[in-house]
Order: structure tokens, then C-alpha cells, then sequence
């Protein structure tokens, strides 16, 4: 959840709302809102899935539409602003986009409500600087072109905000709380990732930190320059064009920076709305409603878009609308969820068992297992703990950092049970049949662990030639080694000469982390 804070007088500047509709708007859109008289501010609670509203500026855009002001129109000026990108950068963070935005009046309040702005989109959209980083620079202290390139470590030298010594790459990682942050995300390269200008200042030390010479915004700043840089293209677009619309509605005006590849040259920020195709029938079947296309662009204006030629026009500062499933659901908002009336269907679907995996079910409840069922989606730093490093399905918007992954197999989830269950009796045995996908295609698998104050190899395996003679399969155990297991209890299952699962005692490391202090084997496997 993101919380964003600002005075109601601030709001009515770009809104004029009375007090109380304004607070009934922002919650019918969808940014649940309350104000506190003692301070005076209004506190918007947003779920990740509208970046664009992590600014005021961002929430009074929507409030304007939503009560029939016109959507603003965005357009950037041509300019001969340069950045060149070295090849150097391509396994490191590959990509970047850069704007320049003119004729800005900032004060002590905006200034605050810029790095807000820059810290929220870095902690949901940016992944907390996985996807990208972000940087933000007066103009007038850069000189171009300016190069994306990488140094050595040791050739890495300047002065990082929120310090007023010099500090070398690798004293900024270990000593500067932002080094410390982020700093394990490049420290494994033999080179690090930095933005230099025509006067080989170092701009920033990416994704870490910038320079205080050429990177401290204050009340006399009025040009920009910025630039997101990162391992996702498609994230750094719409994180530039989240900030560039946010800095235009404060007045500024945005110029294009030409981003030289080497083999191509990319003209950012690109703010031309993005055009869909009204799935009007689709729309109506699913919302119950029989909205012609007059009212239904209606609609659509109210929360922001336009319409055209039988197209809808997402705004450029949209990172949410992905399909004609995120347009339905703003026409929903703004009909008002309130004004749809219940109605009983007028179909009967008999509902049925799945009887596909009763036999494994039966089996292992037979043997005193209580079955589980966890969530499908997970997180790569769970993944990292156990000692996994494969390919993982990403989830391209996620609501929490929690679940950003589909899991490639049920270890983790398995040790979350035990690990939640821990203050329970003795023995515990659990088992899952779940969905996974180790990045090429999705499978079902099959987990199942014991845990007791002694757990034996010879009873756990027991467990498993029980469950392979009901499920008519042979297997055979072969050492080797595994993060999340004791080195030597660490098997790989094979079936019919391939690998297929593991099996082994969890280590006590892992278990220490857990919190667990009795034994712990765990078994998985496709099914």
C-alpha cells in the first residue's frame, strides 16, 4: 500500500472541490481517502496498480476528468539534448530513456513531494530498484552529450548526496545508506554503471546514488534533466512518462532527449496516448449494461480518456491499462458501482469433484498427512533462500512485492507451513498438489515434508515407495547437492532415469532462519 499525504488548500488549488465531495471522489475512483483535521491534510491510501497517482499532481489529474474537465494533451519539444550509451552497459542495467522538462518554480514543499514521488515509483513499479533507478538533475550543471557508460571501481570518485566528502564506488556501497541498499545489485560486476557528462563529471554511481555537484535539486532550480535506467524498457518508459506528465501539470515544458544506441537512436520521452480498440460487446456482456458507444466515451473521458475513430486513447501516464479488461473496469468505476443493480443469473451449472488426484489424496491422508494449499505466486528473494536460480514467469504489474513471481516448485511454500505451524504439536506432516512453471511451461507438482524432534531417512523414504507403488512409478535416490538441504541428505528423485524432484533433510541454516528447531525432510516432485 502507498500512502500518499498533502493539504486540502493545495488540492483545491488544482481542484476546486468543497472538502467533503472531494473526499467522496478520490474514493469512488478507487484511492480510498480520509482527511485529518489535526494536520490538515488529506491521506490517500493506493494500492500499486496507479503510479500515476503517487503525486498530487497525479490524483488532481483524475479529480478533474472524473468531475468533466478537459484531459490534458502532452507534447514534447524537439531538442538536440544527447545521451550515448557504451556497450559496456549491455549485461549490467541495459537500458535507459531520458527527458528534459523547462521552466519549472519549485519550493521547499514540491521539492519534498518530488522525492516522494521518485521513492514510490522505485519501491512498486521499479521492484526497489530491480527493474530501474531514477535520477533527477539540475540542468544547468550537466554538460552534453552525456555518456551511460561503465568504470572500474577505483576510477569511480565524487561527492554523493546526503555526504560532503569525496568517496570512491566502493566506499559509497559500504558507507552511504543508499550504497547499502542498492548496492548489492552491481557490486558482482567487474565494472560499475554510471552516467559521466562532456566535462566527465560523474553524474551517478547507477542505480545507487547521485552526484551532489551535478544532482541537487533546490527552490532555484527550473530545468531538468532525467533519465531512468534499468534491466525492463518497458518499466523506464512508463516510469519517464509517469514524471515528465507529473512535471508538465506543474507547468513545465517537456523537450525530447535523443538516447544513442550505437545501432539504433530512440527519441524520448514518447507521450503519444496509446491506441485500443473499444471491445464494446464485451465490455456490456461482462458489466451487465447495454452502453451505447456515445455513452460509453462518455464514460471513458470521465476517467481520462479520449475517444476517436473507434479507438480509445490510453493517456501516456497509464502504466496500468495493459488490455481492454483494464478499460472496462475504469467505465465500471466511473457508471458507479453503486448504480449496478443485483440480479440472480439465469443459467444453472451443476458443479462436480475433481476426482483427478483422489488416489494421491486418499494415499497420503492414510498415512497421517494434512493437505495444504498455498498461493501460486511468490517472490524472488523466498526463492534466493532456498538456493533457487532458474528461470522464473515475472508478473508485469504486481499489486505487492510479496507475490511478483509464479513459484517454480512448492520447497518454499512448504517450509512457510512448517515454519507458520511451528509453535504446534508433534509430528507435523503436510503435503500440496499445486501449479508451478519453471519458466517454459507450466506443471503440477507434488510436495510433502515431516517434521518431528526425530525425523528418519528411512521413514521419510518409507513415505515415498508407499506413495510410488499407488502411483505406479519406480525411483531411485541420488546425492546431490542442494542450498536448502544438508549436505549429506541432499538427493535428487529420479524417475525412470531423469531427474524429476528432491529429497532431502533441511539444513540447519536454513532452519535457523525459519525459526525451526526440530528436523526437518521434504520431498517434491512433478506429477
Amino acid at each position: 500500500m502507498v500512502v500518499v499525504e498533502y493539504a486540502y488548500e493545495d488540492m483545491k488549488k488544482l481542484v476546486d472541490l468543497p472538502l467533503e465531495k472531494m473526499i467522496d471522489s478520490l474514493n469512488f475512483l478507487g484511492a480510498p481517502s480520509e482527511y485529518e483535521p489535526e494536520v490538515k491534510k488529506i491521506i490517500s491510501e493506493l494500492t500499486p496498480n496507479r503510479p500515476d497517482w503517487y503525486s498530487m499532481e497525479g490524483l488532481a489529474r483524475s479529480l478533474r476528468a472524473y468531475h468533466g474537465g478537459a484531459s490534458p494533451t502532452y507534447s514534447v519539444k524537439k531538442s538536440k539534448y544527447r545521451v550515448v550509451v557504451e556497450p559496456s552497459v549491455a549485461n549490467i542495467r541495459p537500458y535507459t530513456v531520458c527527458a528534459v522538462v523547462k521552466g519549472l518554480q519549485f519550493n521547499d514543499q514540491r521539492i519534498k513531494d518530488m522525492v516522494l514521488l521518485q521513492e514510490k515509483l522505485l519501491a512498486t513499479l521499479g521492484r526497489r530498484v530491480k527493474k530501474f533507478g531514477l535520477g533527477i538533475y539540475p540542468l544547468h550543471a550537466i554538460a552534453f552529450p552525456v555518456r551511460y557508460a561503465t568504470m572500474k571501481p577505483d576510477e569511480i570518485r565524487y561527492v554523493p548526496l546526503g555526504h560532503e566528502k569525496e568517496m570512491s564506488a566502493a566506499e559509497i556501497i559500504k558507507e552511504h545508506k543508499k550504497g547499502q541498499a542498492y548496492g548489492h545489485l552491481i557490486s558482482r560486476h567487474d565494472r560499475y554503471p554510471v552516467f559521466v557528462d562532456a566535462n566527465n563529471k560523474v553524474m551517478a554511481l547507477i542505480p545507487v546514488v547521485n552526484s551532489a555537484e551535478t544532482g541537487r535539486v533546490d527552490e532555484t532550480t527550473q530545468d531538468l534533466f532525467m533519465e531512468v535506467t534499468g534491466t525492463d524498457m518497458n518499466a523506464c518508459k512508463a516510469a519517464l512518462n509517469i514524471l515528465t506528465c507529473t512535471f508538465a501539470d506543474m507547468g513545465g515544458a517537456v523537450h525530447s532527449v535523443e538516447v544513442d544506441y550505437g545501432h539504433e537512436t530512440l527519441v524520448t520521452p514518447d507521450l503519444k496516448p496509446k491506441a485500443m480498440k473499444l471491445e464494446l460487446g464485451k465490455i456490456n456482456k461482462i458489466l451487465g449494461l447495454e452502453l451505447t458507444e456515445q455513452e460509453t466515451a462518455a464514460l471513458l473521458a470521465r476517467m481520462g480518456y479520449a475517444y476517436k475513430a473507434k479507438k480509445v486513447l490510453v493517456p501516456p501516464y497509464r502504466a496500468d491499462v495493459l488490455g481492454w479488461v483494464d478499460v472496462m473496469e475504469d467505465v465500471a468505476i466511473a457508471y458507479g458501482y453503486d448504480n449496478f443493480k443485483p440480479t440472480l443469473p439465469d443459467f444453472f451449472t451443476p458443479g462436480r469433484v475433481d476426482k483427478r488426484y483422489d488416489r494421491l489424496d486418499t494415499v497420503m491422508r492414510g498415512m497421517g498427512f494434512l493437505e495444504a494449499k498455498t498461493f501460486t505466486l511468490t517472490n524472488r528473494e523466498k526463492l534466493a533462500a532456498i538456493g533457487f536460480t532458474g528461470d522464473l514467469v515475472e508478473i508485469m504489474n504486481p499489486k505487492t512485492a510479496e507475490y511478483t513471481v509464479v513459484r517454480p516448485n512448492l520447497l518454499a511454500e512448504m517450509l512457510d507451513i512448517l515454519a507458520l505451524n511451528k509453535t504446534r504439536g508433534l509430528p507435523q506432516k503436510f503435503y500440496e498438489i499445486g501449479i508451478a512453471h519453471d519458466g517454459k511451461r507450466e506443471k503440477k507438482m507434488f510436495a510433502f515434508a515431516v517434521m518431528d524432534r526425530k525425523v528418519e531417512f528411512s521413514e521419510v523414504r518409507g513415505y515415498l515407495q508407499t506413495i510410488s507403488s499407488e502411483e505406479g512409478f519406480s525411483f531411485e535416490l541420488d546425492k546431490k547437492a542442494a542450498k536448502i538441504f544438508d549436505p549429506e541428505i541432499s538427493c535428487a528423485l529420479m524417475v525412470n532415469g531423469k531427474e524429476n524432484g528432491v529429497f532431502g533433510k533441511v539444513s540447519k541454516e536454513m532452519m535457523v532462519s525459519l525459526g525451526l528447531e526440530f528436523e526437518v525432510y521434504i520431498c517434491c516432485f512433478e506429477v
